[in-house]
Protein backbone atom coordinates (compact mmCIF):
# COMPACT_ATOMS: atom_id res chain seq x y z
CA UNK A 1 0.00 0.00 0.00
CA UNK A 2 1.43 3.43 -0.95
CA UNK A 3 2.07 6.25 1.51
CA UNK A 4 -0.79 8.21 -0.10
CA UNK A 5 -3.23 5.39 0.59
CA UNK A 6 -1.92 5.04 4.17
CA UNK A 7 -2.31 8.78 4.67
CA UNK A 8 -5.92 8.68 3.44
CA UNK A 9 -6.56 5.78 5.80
CA UNK A 10 -5.11 7.78 8.69
CA UNK A 11 -7.42 10.66 7.83
CA UNK A 12 -10.41 8.33 8.02
CA UNK A 13 -9.42 7.34 11.54
CA UNK A 14 -8.97 11.02 12.43
CA UNK A 15 -12.33 11.89 10.88
CA UNK A 16 -14.03 9.16 12.95
CA UNK A 17 -12.35 10.63 16.03
CA UNK A 18 -13.48 14.14 14.98
CA UNK A 19 -9.94 15.45 14.76
CA UNK A 20 -9.78 19.03 13.49
CA UNK A 21 -6.41 18.27 11.93
CA UNK A 22 -7.89 15.34 9.97
CA UNK A 23 -10.81 17.43 8.68
CA UNK A 24 -8.38 20.14 7.61
CA UNK A 25 -6.07 17.62 5.91
CA UNK A 26 -8.98 16.04 4.01
CA UNK A 27 -10.23 19.47 2.98
CA UNK A 28 -6.80 20.57 1.76
CA UNK A 29 -6.29 17.29 -0.10
CA UNK A 30 -9.69 16.94 -1.77
CA UNK A 31 -11.55 20.28 -1.86
CA UNK A 32 -10.03 21.51 -5.14
CA UNK A 33 -10.82 18.26 -6.96
CA UNK A 34 -14.35 18.23 -5.54
CA UNK A 35 -14.79 21.87 -6.58
CA UNK A 36 -13.66 21.09 -10.13
CA UNK A 37 -16.12 18.20 -10.24
CA UNK A 38 -19.02 20.29 -8.91
CA UNK A 39 -18.19 23.20 -11.20
CA UNK A 40 -18.11 20.92 -14.23
CA UNK A 41 -21.53 19.59 -13.23
CA UNK A 42 -23.17 22.93 -12.45
CA UNK A 43 -21.20 25.49 -14.47
CA UNK A 44 -21.63 27.89 -11.58
CA UNK A 45 -18.66 28.47 -9.30
CA UNK A 46 -20.68 29.71 -6.33
CA UNK A 47 -23.13 26.81 -6.49
CA UNK A 48 -20.16 24.43 -6.83
CA UNK A 49 -18.54 25.92 -3.72
CA UNK A 50 -21.84 25.48 -1.88
CA UNK A 51 -22.00 21.82 -2.94
CA UNK A 52 -18.49 21.15 -1.65
CA UNK A 53 -19.19 22.98 1.59
CA UNK A 54 -22.37 20.93 2.04
CA UNK A 55 -20.38 17.71 1.55
CA UNK A 56 -17.96 18.67 4.32
CA UNK A 57 -20.84 19.64 6.62
CA UNK A 58 -22.38 16.22 6.00
CA UNK A 59 -18.99 14.61 6.64
CA UNK A 60 -18.85 16.23 10.09
CA UNK A 61 -22.30 14.83 10.88
CA UNK A 62 -21.51 11.36 9.51
CA UNK A 63 -18.00 11.09 10.97
CA UNK A 64 -18.68 8.53 13.72
CA UNK A 65 -20.50 6.23 11.26
CA UNK A 66 -17.88 6.45 8.51
CA UNK A 67 -16.74 3.03 7.29
CA UNK A 68 -13.96 1.87 5.03
CA UNK A 69 -10.60 3.27 4.09
CA UNK A 70 -9.31 6.43 2.42
CA UNK A 71 -10.69 5.45 -0.97
CA UNK A 72 -14.11 5.02 0.59
CA UNK A 73 -13.82 8.48 2.15
CA UNK A 74 -12.96 10.01 -1.25
CA UNK A 75 -15.87 8.21 -2.93
CA UNK A 76 -18.20 9.24 -0.08
CA UNK A 77 -17.33 12.91 -0.60
CA UNK A 78 -17.80 12.66 -4.37
CA UNK A 79 -21.18 10.97 -3.84
CA UNK A 80 -22.26 13.75 -1.47
CA UNK A 81 -21.18 16.48 -3.91
CA UNK A 82 -22.82 14.63 -6.82
CA UNK A 83 -26.16 14.35 -5.00
CA UNK A 84 -26.10 18.04 -4.09
CA UNK A 85 -25.30 18.95 -7.71
CA UNK A 86 -28.07 16.74 -9.06
CA UNK A 87 -30.54 18.30 -6.60
CA UNK A 88 -29.46 21.77 -7.74
CA UNK A 89 -29.79 20.80 -11.42
CA UNK A 90 -33.30 19.48 -10.79
CA UNK A 91 -34.21 22.63 -8.88
CA UNK A 92 -32.99 24.76 -11.77
CA UNK A 93 -35.01 22.67 -14.21
CA UNK A 94 -38.19 23.12 -12.14
CA UNK A 95 -37.54 26.83 -11.43
CA UNK A 96 -35.39 28.32 -14.18
CA UNK A 97 -33.81 31.63 -13.29
CA UNK A 98 -34.62 34.71 -15.25
CA UNK A 99 -31.58 36.57 -16.57
CA UNK A 100 -31.91 39.25 -13.86
CA UNK A 101 -31.87 36.75 -10.99
CA UNK A 102 -28.21 35.89 -11.34
CA UNK A 103 -25.57 38.47 -12.05
CA UNK A 104 -22.48 36.45 -12.93
CA UNK A 105 -19.15 37.26 -11.43
CA UNK A 106 -17.12 37.45 -14.62
CA UNK A 107 -13.81 36.72 -12.93
CA UNK A 108 -15.12 33.57 -11.28
CA UNK A 109 -16.95 32.36 -14.38
CA UNK A 110 -13.95 32.91 -16.65
CA UNK A 111 -11.57 31.30 -14.20
CA UNK A 112 -13.76 28.26 -13.66
CA UNK A 113 -14.23 27.48 -17.37
CA UNK A 114 -10.83 28.42 -18.76
CA UNK A 115 -9.65 24.79 -18.92
CA UNK A 116 -12.66 23.62 -20.95
CA UNK A 117 -12.75 23.77 -24.74
CA UNK A 118 -16.09 25.32 -25.80
CA UNK A 119 -16.89 22.30 -28.01
CA UNK A 120 -16.29 19.97 -25.08
CA UNK A 121 -18.50 22.11 -22.82
CA UNK A 122 -21.28 22.01 -25.45
CA UNK A 123 -20.93 18.24 -25.86
CA UNK A 124 -20.99 17.69 -22.08
CA UNK A 125 -24.17 19.75 -21.87
CA UNK A 126 -25.83 17.36 -24.33
CA UNK A 127 -25.18 14.33 -22.11
CA UNK A 128 -27.69 13.20 -19.53
CA UNK A 129 -27.03 14.22 -15.91
CA UNK A 130 -25.84 10.68 -15.13
CA UNK A 131 -23.54 10.47 -18.14
CA UNK A 132 -22.06 13.90 -17.42
CA UNK A 133 -21.43 13.03 -13.78
CA UNK A 134 -19.75 9.75 -14.75
CA UNK A 135 -17.48 11.46 -17.30
CA UNK A 136 -16.56 14.22 -14.87
CA UNK A 137 -15.87 11.80 -11.99
CA UNK A 138 -13.69 9.65 -14.24
CA UNK A 139 -11.80 12.28 -16.23
CA UNK A 140 -11.88 15.40 -14.04
CA UNK A 141 -11.94 13.76 -10.62
CA UNK A 142 -9.72 10.86 -11.66
CA UNK A 143 -11.85 8.34 -9.80
CA UNK A 144 -11.41 4.67 -10.58
CA UNK A 145 -14.33 2.52 -11.67
CA UNK A 146 -14.54 1.08 -8.17
CA UNK A 147 -14.62 4.55 -6.60
CA UNK A 148 -17.32 5.68 -9.04
CA UNK A 149 -19.31 2.55 -8.19
CA UNK A 150 -19.09 3.46 -4.51
CA UNK A 151 -19.95 7.12 -5.18
CA UNK A 152 -23.00 6.22 -7.29
CA UNK A 153 -23.99 3.16 -5.24
CA UNK A 154 -23.81 0.99 -8.35
CA UNK A 155 -21.99 -2.21 -9.06
CA UNK A 156 -18.59 -1.95 -10.69
CA UNK A 157 -19.54 -3.80 -13.89
CA UNK A 158 -22.51 -1.50 -14.49
CA UNK A 159 -20.33 1.55 -13.89
CA UNK A 160 -17.65 0.41 -16.35
CA UNK A 161 -20.34 -0.18 -19.00
CA UNK A 162 -22.06 3.16 -18.29
CA UNK A 163 -18.75 5.07 -18.43
CA UNK A 164 -17.90 3.42 -21.78
CA UNK A 165 -21.33 4.34 -23.18
CA UNK A 166 -20.98 7.93 -21.95
CA UNK A 167 -17.48 8.18 -23.46
CA UNK A 168 -18.73 6.83 -26.81
CA UNK A 169 -21.61 9.32 -26.81
CA UNK A 170 -19.28 12.17 -25.93
CA UNK A 171 -16.86 11.11 -28.67
CA UNK A 172 -19.69 11.04 -31.24
CA UNK A 173 -20.85 14.49 -30.16
CA UNK A 174 -17.32 15.86 -30.47
CA UNK A 175 -16.84 14.29 -33.90
CA UNK A 176 -19.99 15.88 -35.32
CA UNK A 177 -19.38 18.69 -37.77
CA UNK A 178 -19.83 22.15 -36.29
CA UNK A 179 -21.31 25.27 -37.77
CA UNK A 180 -19.12 26.54 -40.60
CA UNK A 181 -18.21 30.11 -41.43
CA UNK A 182 -20.95 30.16 -44.07
CA UNK A 183 -23.56 29.69 -41.37
CA UNK A 184 -24.71 26.20 -42.35
CA UNK A 185 -25.66 23.98 -39.47
CA UNK A 186 -24.14 20.61 -38.62
CA UNK A 187 -26.02 17.36 -39.01
CA UNK A 188 -28.02 16.48 -35.90
CA UNK A 189 -27.01 13.77 -33.46
CA UNK A 190 -29.59 11.42 -34.94
CA UNK A 191 -28.53 12.25 -38.50
CA UNK A 192 -26.05 10.15 -40.38
CA UNK A 193 -23.07 12.48 -40.54
CA UNK A 194 -19.84 10.87 -41.67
Amino acid sequence: MSNGANELDQWVDGIRDRSDAAFKAVHVALADDLLSFANAMLRDRRAAEDAVQQAFIELVKAAPRLRGDGRSLRAWLYRSVRFTCLDEMRRRHRHPETPTERVPDEALDEQSDEWVDPRLREALDQLSERQRSLIVMRHVGGLSGAEIATATRSNRTAVYAAVRRAERRLRRLLEEPTETNTGSTATSVTGGAS
